[in-house]
């Protein structure tokens, strides 16, 4: 063979640089999918308890979705989880989802430690039970579930989440996986359509129709001359909260805590958690909740507490009622307004 013959079976120099070229395009194709996308991700992860694609929509930004964890913990409530979100890209930020499983007392699963603010948090009730809110998702696994307190999913995000509709699909999911792989209860995909606050902001109190209940009044129970505000979700409701805060001189922190807080619940996976707290024989959950029992319908659960500007007032306003006389009234207007008529606490 000759030498021109030689050369012209042998690829050039331009033809293998066009190669190379090619190489390295999919390998940095591979990397990017690999370091900022999940083209690559399992569908769930921490041992199938977390769906990649319900988080990657939680999630802020774009990225690709990492896990520790591996599933159940040998002892249900020994569980933990974190999804995290990162990206190489520039202004894509990082953001992180820790789930855990615990007991929790069931009068305690409408009090503050379940989220920051009750009476900005999205419920849902129907099927599954829980709520969220900007940071916060929590869902009452089923019944068969708890040994002696009740048993919830509760997920944080380090990062605010606004589709509160994907954080509680995302949740309810997550509690659903937990259930299954427990063996212990079964739940729906997706939650109920969710019970959001009235609006954004306070609103100033309608007298007679404070927190819209019907028959509640609180003007003679305030320092005179303060403005009333009220926040929360529309009444009557499956799961139901209300704060009033008084629209006065006060730290942010204890402005923010507010004056009273309100709650309700006609939920009956709610009602069955209460009713496994002590003392609930007798209708009294706690000193400040009851367990009415009502001639027609569900039971009814309310609640109330006091806020940093409940305490804050009495200091200054020797004449401010006591806490207790704040209760009876809101129970009396919850039960007419949840329509609990003819309501026993035993």
């Amino acid at each position: 063979m000759s030498t021109a013959e030689g050369s012209r079976t042998r690829p050039s120099r331009k033809v293998w640089a066009v190669v190379a070229a090619l190489v390295v395009i999919v390998l940095a194709g591979l990397l990017h999918a690999w370091r900022n996308t999940n083209v690559l991700t399992e569908d769930r992860l921490c041992g199938g308890l977390v769906s990649a694609a319900r988080a990657d929509a939680v999630l802020p930004g774009a990225g690709r979705l990492d896990a520790e964890g591996d599933g159940l913990g040998k002892d249900l409530t020994d569980t933990v989880c974190r999804v995290g979100k990162t990206s190489v890209v520039l202004g894509s930020g990082e953001g992180e989802l820790t789930v855990r499983v615990w007991a929790e007392q069931g009068d305690d699963l409408l009090g503050a430690d379940r989220s920051p603010e009750l009476a900005k948090t999205s419920f849902f009730a129907g099927g599954a039970t829980g709520g969220v809110d900007a940071y916060t998702g929590w869902a009452l696994l089923p019944e068969e579930c708890w040994a002696t307190r009740p048993v919830i999913v509760r997920l944080n995000s380090t990062r605010e989440i606004s589709d509160r509709t994907a954080f509680a699909a995302l949740t309810t999911d997550t509690a659903r996986a937990v259930a299954a792989g427990a063996g212990c209860g079964d739940l729906p995909e997706k939650p109920g359509k969710l019970i959001p606050p009235r609006s954004e902001a306070a609103r100033p109190v309608s007298e007679g129709r404070v927190c819209g209940l019907d028959g509640f009044s609180v003007r003679d129970r305030v320092p005179t001359g303060a403005e009333v505000l009220e926040a929360g979700q529309k009444a009557p409701a499956d799961l139901w909260s209300c704060k009033l805060s008084l629209e006065v001189d006060s730290p942010g922190s204890v402005r923010a805590d507010g004056f009273m807080k309100f709650m309700a619940s006609r939920d009956p996976q709610l009602i069955a958690a209460v009713r496994k707290a002590p003392g609930t024989a007798d209708g009294v959950v706690t000193s400040p909740a009851m367990l009415l029992h009502c001639a027609e319908g569900a039971p009814l659960y309310v609640a109330y507490d006091s806020g940093l500007q409940y305490l804050e007032a009495s200091k200054r306003h020797a004449d401010l009622p006591p806490r207790s006389a704040y209760f009876e009234p809101f129970v009396k207007a919850a039960a007419k307004t949840f329509g609990c008529a003819a309501p026993t606490s035993g």
